[in-house]
């Protein structure tokens, strides 16, 4: 009998620290996720074109999301998009008046898909979107996500959401 309540103490005094690791292992995006749907997203709707190009439709259709959106020096926007019917499907993105680049994630960060739409060099024209290599992208997708992981905790922007450039 002395054995079990020994044993029992031993595993009760060792649940704080699982439960502290479970939350130190929460995944990265999964806080921001939350705080879009529930309280600092607005409703929004992706476009079809890029709905599908992200592969998030099977044929061109909106796309119903929960947004958060800041201008960022005057004219630049920068978004952090969770799909209301699926909220493991997230578009971070960062829009200039001569690109646009859009990245799907989830929650738990992991790049999945680039889509990037470049305004001609002479500045005449119409977008040219194309898909990149995520793996080209990796250290200005890892700037975008530590914005919005700060925003998540802080509700403010941080020095990585003015800083990724495309």
């Amino acid at each position: 009998m002395r054995r079990v309540i020994v044993l029992t103490l031993a595993v009760l005094a060792g649940l704080p620290a699982l439960a502290q690791e479970a939350k130190n292992t929460e995944k990265p995006l999964a806080l921001m996720v939350r705080r879009t749907v529930h309280d600092m997203g607005h409703d929004a709707l992706m476009p079809p074109t890029l709905s599908y190009l992200l592969g998030l439709t099977p044929h061109a259709e909106t796309v119903a999301v929960k947004q958060v959106a800041a201008k960022i020096g005057g004219k630049d926007m920068i978004g952090f998009n969770v799909s209301v019917k699926n909220h493991g499907d997230i578009v971070i993105f960062r829009e200039t008046s001569t690109v646009r680049t859009y990245f799907l994630t989830s929650p738990a960060g992991v790049l999945r898909k680039v889509i990037e739409s470049r305004k001609p060099e002479n500045g005449e024209g119409e977008f040219t979107t194309t898909e990149l290599r995520p793996s080209a992208l990796k250290k200005r997708f890892d700037k975008e996500r530590q914005c919005w992981m700060d925003v998540a905790k802080n509700t403010a922007l941080s020095s990585d959401c003015y800083s990724a450039a495309n």
